[in-house]
This record gives C-alpha cells, structure tokens and sequence, in this order.
C-alpha cells in the first residue's frame, strides 16, 4: 500500500513539475517578446519621432525642391520608342563613366542609324576646345572639363538622324554635314545634355549652337513644329 502511495506520489509530482516548467517557459518566452517589443517601441521612438518628418516624405500641399523640374521638357509626348531609348542611353552613359574610371576607356553599344560624317583629328581638336569652354563659361551647371567619360559625340540616333538629314531646317538650315556635330555633356546635377555644335565651313572655329536634350532640339531644328 506505501508502495503505491509512493509511485502515485511521484506521479504527481512529476506532472506538477511538467506544468511548472512548462508554465515558467511560457511566461519567460512572454516576458522576453513584451521586452522585445518595448526596446522596438523605444528605438522607433527615439531614432523616427513623429513630429520629424523623414527625408522621403513630402507633407500635405509643400511644393517639391525646384530642383527637380530642371530636366523636364515641357509638352512632350514620348513615344514607348522614346522611353526605351532614354533608358539605353542611360545606361551607356553610366557604363562608360564606370569604364573610364576603371580602364580610361569608352564607347557605346549603341550605333548610329544613319551615315555619321567623318571628322579628322583637327576637328575633334576644335570640338573640345569649344565644348570646354563653353564648361567654362557655365561653370554653374558644368564641372570642370577634365573627364572624357562624361562628355563625348552623342551616340543618341535620334540627334544624328536630325542633324545629317537631306533636308535641314531651323537653327540648322544651311549648314553642310561635316559642320555638325552634337556632344554629350554631363551637368553638375547629374543629367545629360547635348550641345549643338556647327561651323560655317572645314578649318573655321566651332560654335555652340544650342542646348537641350532630343526633345528641345527636335523642337528647335524643326522651327516648332
């Protein structure tokens, strides 16, 4: 019979410690959750407060920085074509500032649509004295010249088809084949531009005709319309 209390005794025991423990580890997985969350509470508190408005959000009717509406041309209607190529060009360009970085080299995977004129050593001489300077002149929206990876011909077709078209017209009516040309010059803000660039004939000095990104000059060499 004492033998029986005692199994059932420890029977019981058993069961009870079970629970205990069970309990105490349930409790403790509580605990450590409740503080887990507290310490998340704090940190969001203390490092994202709520009257502190974080870098990306733009309160109710704020106009955005200005900054932001420097590129855009107005009134343009992009073609699917258009929205493709812009992103290509994008790509190339980073591609080539990363590989002059690295090897002092560039190029494009892009090719041109449409017979490019061939231009000696001489003119591309003209053509950098002329595009620095006007780098110079602008020094508030270009860096100094010195990278040959963020500036070069224009590898966009859609400036070349315009510029050695048959028929020419607006600021580049009457202007011959090899005395165009359009450079790629990237700004202090990031972006590209295009500088037009012509002469009135081989070995005369080159000027900037305009600037402006596809969209602008488009806009320009066809008079607006």
């Amino acid at each position: 019979m004492k033998k029986i209390f005692m199994i059932a005794l420890t029977i019981t025991i058993l069961i009870g410690g079970s629970l205990y423990f069970q309990n105490q580890s349930s409790y403790s997985e509580y605990v450590r959750i409740q503080d887990d969350k507290t310490i998340s509470e704090e940190l969001v508190t203390v490092d994202n407060p709520k009257d502190v408005k974080t870098e990306n959000e733009n309160p109710g009717n704020e106009e955005p920085p200005e900054e932001i509406f420097l590129d855009v041309t107005p009134d343009v209607e992009k073609t699917p074509e258009d929205i493709a190529l812009d992103k290509r060009l994008d790509a190339d360009r980073k591609s080539n500032e990363r590989t002059y970085r690295e090897e002092g080299r560039t190029g494009s995977s892009i090719r041109p649509t449409i017979e490019i004129p061939t231009l000696s050593i001489d003119d591309y001489i003209g053509i950098y004295k002329t595009v620095d300077a006007y780098m110079r002149e602008n020094s508030d929206r270009f860096s100094e010249p010195a990278d040959n990876g963020t500036r070069g011909s224009t590898s966009d077709p859609r400036i070349q088809n315009i510029l050695y078209a048959e028929e020419k017209s607006g600021i580049i009516a009457g202007f011959e084949d090899e005395n165009l040309v359009a450079w790629a010059v990237k700004k202090l803000d990031g972006a590209y531009t295009n500088l037009l660039l012509g002469r009135t004939s081989a070995g005369e000095d080159w000027q900037v005709l305009s600037e402006g990104d596809v969209y602008q000059l488009r806009k320009e060499i066809s008079d607006g319309n």
